[in-house]
């Protein structure tokens, strides 16, 4: 009995040893532990901690559908010379090769957003990324109006590191203040894809702050106008710089800036001659938060006069010349540049602007803004004594009133309304074939230069949402 109780109890013993073995050998049904996601409030709203790390991050951006009309057909010059006003068929004549304005244009474009963002002792690091891709047909098309021209390319609108005070790499140009709620309208400093730049912000306490950056004008500026001679060149011997004064408080914000220019030199290998001049631009502008109104109700004020640097006053550049590429048709003659060269030297071109924009909400979802601005500039001495060439132009007055409205069914999506009237007057040289009336046959002659006038509506349909 006793052996058999042994017995028993040695297989039972084996049994479990087995047992547990082999229980060793199978999957743990407990689960391994989850690095969740965590909610970064510390930078504000939609900000997540990479899941292993200290750095919160912010992944957003926007989807915008656009549709736009322009009031009238018109002729344009590719090349920008040459133009001339048809009174009977209210059309540009153009005695050089040129292309018809369509009246209608579509753009489909998608952003991505990316803010990244670091504790260090020093203070917090910040990346910023933002990449838009578009599909753009017609007279919304970047490069001007066209019958057929479309782009799909991807554009890098800002891509900077910002760290104890300073901000290096692509960001916001450092003269702009106020937005740009109208497509293609505002004669003031304001560029989509912003500067390459090194810049730093001091917080000087009471709401104020200093900001000194040098930017790569390449980015900003308008760009020179042909030279007159085959000899002559140009190069930058000087970084462009900003600077800047920001007053914050809760009635809204206001803001003195200013900016110097490169260097425009321009050698004539024939005479053996260099000049060079500097180019600066200052500005304010005003914001003024009037919740008394309405929420969100807000005005918008901005001037600004330049010795050069065009690009700061009437936005003269390949990319933002809506009055006369897209509002009015191309309707100038030449791109009037901020430094025009000669054979003894160059000359700047002085400018100035003044912009408002209002924006109210007749309910929370209902928004209208009103826009009305107006930009100036004139013909350096020499400039206008070439109007009679391709290389010339004279005095420019151009102006812009639109209205904007919008419908808000839930938050950061809208379908808005633009209406947009563009004005464009210029001194420009009459020549070409056609009915006008007086239509130069020898360039010389003085009457060919003529104060040349033109007006057109716009109107653009907007569906745009941002997350």
């Amino acid at each position: 009995m006793k052996l058999a109780k042994s017995l028993l109890l040695g297989s039972a013993t084996a049994f479990v040893a087995v047992a547990g073995a082999n229980a060793a050998d199978l999957p743990s049904k407990k689960a391994a532990p989850v690095n969740y996601v965590k909610v970064c409030d510390a930078y504000g709203a939609g900000f997540y901690t990479i899941p292993g790390t200290d750095t919160c991050i912010k992944v957003g951006g926007r989807v915008r559908a656009d549709y736009a009309m322009s009031g009238k057909q018109d002729i344009y010059s590719t090349t920008g010379a040459t133009i001339a006003r048809d009174t009977g068929a209210k059309t540009n004549v153009v005695s050089t090769a040129g292309s018809v304005q369509n009246i209608y244009g579509w753009e489909a474009r998608g952003r991505v957003d990316l803010d990244a963002r670091t504790p260090t002792a020093y203070g917090t690091v910040q990346s910023v990324a933002s990449i838009r891709l578009a599909r753009t047909t017609g007279t919304l098309d970047v490069s001007g109006p066209s019958t057929s021209a479309t782009s799909a390319a991807a554009t890098l609108e800002s891509a900077y590191i910002r760290f104890a005070g300073f901000t290096f790499g692509a960001a916001r140009d450092n003269f702009s203040f106020m937005p740009s709620l109208f497509y293609g309208a505002g004669h003031w400093s304001s560029f989509a894809n912003g500067a390459k730049q090194i810049a730093y912000t001091a917080v000087l306490g009471g709401g104020f702050s200093a900001t000194l950056a040098i930017q790569d004008q390449t980015d900003t500026t308008a760009g020179q106008l042909a030279l007159n001679t085959a000899t002559q060149s140009s190069y930058n011997s000087f970084p462009q710089v900003n600077a800047r004064i920001d007053f914050d408080q809760s009635w809204g914000s206001m803001s003195v800036v200013g900016a110097t220019a490169a260097d425009k030199s321009v050698v004539s290998s024939s005479a053996g001659t260099q000049s060079s001049k500097q180019a600066y631009a200052v500005g304010a502008g005003v914001k003024n938060n009037l919740p008394q109104l309405a929420a969100g109700d807000t005005l918008w004020l901005n001037g600004g006069w330049a010795n050069g640097m065009t690009e700061y006053t009437i936005n003269w550049t390949s990319f933002k010349s809506s009055d006369t590429k897209r509002n009015v048709g191309n309707y100038v003659a030449g791109q009037p540049s901020w430094v025009y060269s000669t054979a003894g030297g160059i000359e700047l071109v002085k400018s100035w602007n003044v912009a408002a924009v209002f924006q109210h909400f007749w309910a929370p979802q209902w928004r209208q803004a009103f826009l009305a601005t107006y930009g100036a500039m004139n013909g350096t001495t020499q400039s206008k004594a070439a109007a009679l060439s391709a290389n010339g132009f004279g005095d420019t007055k151009v102006w812009n009133i639109g209205t904007q409205l919008a419908f808000l069914p839930t938050k950061d999506f809208e379908i808005g309304v633009d209406v947009l009237y563009a004005r464009v007057e210029q001194d420009i040289r009459r020549t070409g074939t056609g009915t006008a009336t007086t239509v130069c046959a020898v360039a010389t002659d003085a009457s060919c230069v003529t104060r040349e006038k033109a007006g057109n509506w716009t109107g653009r349909l907007r569906v745009e949402r941002t997350f």
